[in-house]
């Protein structure tokens, strides 16, 4: 300690100096400054001659550079944005449009079209990585309002790259003409669709039980006849034109009020499209292809004994 600070004679002598005595007031006494004796404190930056010529070099050069580079950015952003080549451009645009058009051809692209049936189904419960799917529903919907509606701009626009669509329609044509009838109509519909686009693939869901009355029948088992009879239709008539049935068969007490699915009735029906997506890996190449023909060739036999062939031939 002895060391490092300075002996009381000589600081006695220094006080002396500048005569500062006991009777000087202490707020203006002035407390002399005590010297250490730390060899690692930081030198000067005067004290540029400890430094090595070499380091010192770079650190100029270092300085230089960084002003260089702000000069630049500084005129850089006076004259405006950089200049982009054209040509770069459209090649990257075109790049673009590619990548777009491979991801967008290797995914099956399924559009659903139906009635209130539809109304809660989830398309993120449906597709997949392999698959894009579409919903469209509209209450009270039946086959002519859906028909109209694919012919307007907006259906036009809907249906845009479209491999195959799903309809979930015929409860409100059963509720107003009956079973035969709704069959025509849904023929009529299957061959309106085909001319408007000719390479998607059709797939209907059959009818689904329900207890509510309709305009031509009461409520009861009447309408479940008149429901199942409708089905035996349609199952023929996809055999006769070649197109696919969906069948989730949601059972009566899942119908809440004896018309829509309950949750777990839309559940089913979600299954039920999913299933069918995961087993179409690639994209139809027309509606009237070899596969459609031998799905139809190992469908069951209808559950009930309908001569139909008799009556097919007026939907002609």
């Amino acid at each position: 300690m002895s060391r490092n600070v300075t002996s009381m004679p000589k600081l006695q002598a220094m006080m002396h100096e500048m005569r500062i005595d006991s009777t000087t007031p202490a707020a203006v006494r002035c407390v002399p400054t005590i010297i250490f004796e730390n060899r690692s404190v930081k030198q000067s930056p005067h004290q540029h001659h400890n430094t090595h010529p070499q380091q010192q070099q770079r650190n100029d050069q270092a300085r230089l550079f960084y002003k260089l580079r702000q000069k630049r950015k500084q005129r850089r952003l006076q004259r405006g944005p950089l200049h982009v080549d054209a040509r770069l451009e459209q090649r990257a645009q075109a790049t673009d449009r590619v990548c777009r058009g491979q991801k967008r051809e290797s995914k099956l692209v399924t559009v659903i079209v139906g009635s209130s049936l539809a109304r809660h189904v989830s398309v993120k419960n449906v597709e997949n990585d392999d698959n894009e799917v579409r919903l469209r529903f509209k209450s009270g919907s039946d086959c002519a309002d859906a028909l109209a509606w694919l012919t307007s701009n907006e259906g036009q626009f809907f249906m845009r790259d479209a491999h195959q669509v799903i309809f979930i329609l015929g409860t409100n044509d059963l509720h107003r003409v009956g079973a035969f009838q709704t069959a025509q109509r849904i023929g009529n519909t299957v061959t309106a669709v085909r001319r408007l686009f000719p390479r998607v693939n059709i797939v209907w869901q059959l009818l689904q039980q329900r207890t509510r009355k309709t305009w031509l029948l009461p409520e009861g088992p009447a309408v479940l006849h008149e429901i199942e009879k409708c089905n035996v239709f349609l199952i023929e008539l996809a055999a006769k034109l070649m197109f696919e049935t969906i069948q989730p068969a949601i059972p009566i007490h899942h119908m809440y009020d004896g018309l829509h699915p309950s949750r777990y009735g839309v559940q089913m029906m979600e299954k039920t499209i999913r299933d069918h997506l995961q087993k179409q890996k690639m994209p139809y190449p027309s509606s009237f292809s070899i596969d459609s023909r031998r799905i139809h060739a190992n469908t069951p036999p209808p559950l009930m004994s309908i001569n139909f062939h008799s009556e097919i031939s007026l939907l002609n």
